[in-house]
């Protein structure tokens, strides 16, 4: 079983009640032990007193034994006496106050109700006409013992009172203390759900709580301390821990997407090697054979195709970037946005309106603009082939932007030019995502496109050290936004060259 839990205020009261418990009853006692003793012995010196007094008094008169009875009557009308006698030579005088049922009980008393007559009975020698007279007094204690009674009930109550008053003094006291020690209680509860600003410092006169609320305030300003230290530390563990996942994802999305573009640059080569001589020959067959022959037709359609198979292994090596380094140098963005644009308005229907935000001062940037327009070409055709019915708005837009470590995980800190294209075509799901940028992925029919428009996008940024972010929902379109490290040179006056747009 539990041990009983009582609060501050009920063990101070209990203990206050359990020490008033010992100490009244004897405080009572001793307190009865001297009233009932001053009572007392205030009675017994009064009534030796009287009886004095009254001996003196016989003493002094020289009547006859009326005069005696007189004196005897006066002594009992102003005395607490209620039996008195002279015994003169065999003769008994009484006063006519006596009690008629009173008999003398034959003692003489020195303590205060020593019988149970309640009768305190005194015997006192008289010398009368050469003899001696005996005079005999009973005095009543019984007014006494009243008074004693109600001395001693007046004590109880004054202790009784005494007692409320402590108790209701030690429960005052408690509440106060255990009102300090419940706000405190309430306070530290309130720290522990979470709230820090809480204060655990005490408003009281009491100086041992004041210095426990004064330490636990530094205890806590300590331990808010080590939390928040705690939690940066976690946060910042979980946001390492979050890169470390990020940069793993695209390390493994790279050496991926390497492996792909180092098995396509090799299948490029060999495909390469066997176009070679079929264009050579048809050429050459074609050159030979008489403007009227049959067969040119035929050889045309030959060498036509040799050359669309060589123009996407051209893409091919570009986006395993075994064509030959990129010429990087400081150019201007802007031209070589609007050169891209002006030739990719060219090639689209008018259903698709192409909207351009290229207002701005803008640094230049690190790349190859022949090779930026194709990069800004293929990212405008994937937008436009990606439109339902080939119509929608198709959005361009340069900005400037500055990039923390803890704003975007894929793009490094830095200054950037970053180029938005923006479509509101269909939009892609998180699978495709992952793969939009390897060769020959397409999510369009077969024989609507290579599937090497991305992967090429892709290879040019690499060269030009461009990180590429890709945000696509379905049914609401698709943003792309490439980062073009900002060149620490001036702008040198670009030369881009048209290129035939990929597809994805």
């Amino acid at each position: 079983m539990a041990p009983l839990k009582a609060s501050i205020t009920t063990r101070i009261t209990l203990v206050v009640l359990g020490i008033h418990a010992v100490l009244l009853p004897a405080l009572y006692f001793s307190l009865g032990i001297v009233v009932s003793n001053s009572f007392a012995d205030l009675f017994i010196q009064n009534a030796r007193t009287v009886s004095r007094n009254l001996a003196e008094q016989i003493e002094s008169e020289a009547g006859d034994a009326r005069r005696v009875v007189e004196i005897l009557d006066l002594a009992m009308l102003h005395s607490e006496s209620v039996y008195a006698e002279l015994v003169d030579s065999g003769t008994s005088i009484r006063s006519s106050l006596n009690s008629p049922n009173l008999v003398w009980p034959g003692r003489e008393d020195f303590e205060f109700e020593t019988g149970t007559d309640y009768l305190y009975c005194i015997v006192l020698p008289v010398a009368r006409a050469g003899h001696v007279a005996e005079l005999r007094l009973g005095f009543d204690e019984r007014p006494t013992a009243d008074q004693i009674r109600l001395a001693m009930r007046g004590t109880f109550w004054a202790l009784a009172a005494y007692l409320g008053v402590a108790l209701t003094a030690a429960i005052i006291f408690g509440l106060r203390l255990s009102r300090t020690v419940v706000h405190l209680t309430r306070v530290a509860r309130r720290i522990a759900s979470g709230n820090y600003v809480e204060s655990l410092r005490l408003g009281t006169s009491v100086r041992e709580l004041h210095e426990l609320g004064a330490d636990l305030e530094n205890m806590r300003g300590e331990l808010v301390g080590v939390n928040e230290r705690l939690r940066a530390e976690i946060g910042e563990r979980e946001r390492s821990e979050t890169r470390r996942l990020e940069l793993e994802r695209r390390l493994q999305h790279r050496h991926r997407v390497e492996t792909v573009g180092t098995l396509a640059g090799g299948i490029a080569h060999e495909i390469n090697n066997a176009l070679l001589p079929i264009m050579l020959l048809a050429e050459s067959a074609l050159e030979d054979s008489p403007s009227d022959s049959p067969a040119r037709a035929d050889l045309e359609q030959i060498l036509s195709s040799a050359r669309r198979a060589k123009e996407i292994v051209a893409k091919v090596l570009t986006f395993s970037r075994e064509a030959g380094v990129a010429k990087l140098e400081a150019i201007d963005l802007p031209t070589v946005v609007n050169e891209a644009l002006r030739l990719f308005k060219l090639l689209v229907p008018p259903t698709v309106e192409v909207r351009s935000d290229l207002a701005g001062v803008f640094r230049p940037v690190m790349a190859d603009a022949a090779l930026a327009v194709q990069l800004v070409m293929n990212l405008c055709t994937n937008g436009y082939q990606a439109m339902p019915h080939q119509a929608g708005v198709l959005t361009v837009a340069l900005r400037n932007e500055r990039v923390r470590l803890a704003d975007e995980a894929e793009v490094p800190a830095g200054d950037y030019i970053a180029l938005v294209v923006a479509d509101n075509g269909h939009g892609m799901d998180a699978a495709t995502l992952e793969r939009i940028f390897e060769p020959f992925f397409t999510t369009r029919e077969v024989g609507s496109g290579s599937g090497l428009g991305l992967a090429v996008v892709h290879g040019i940024a690499e060269s030009f050290g461009a990180t590429i972010v890709v945000d696509s929902e379905v049914g609401h379109g698709t943003t792309f936004k490439v980062y073009f490290p900002v060149a620490k040179t001036p702008a040198t006056e670009p030369q881009p060259a048209p290129a035939a747009p990929g597809v994805l």
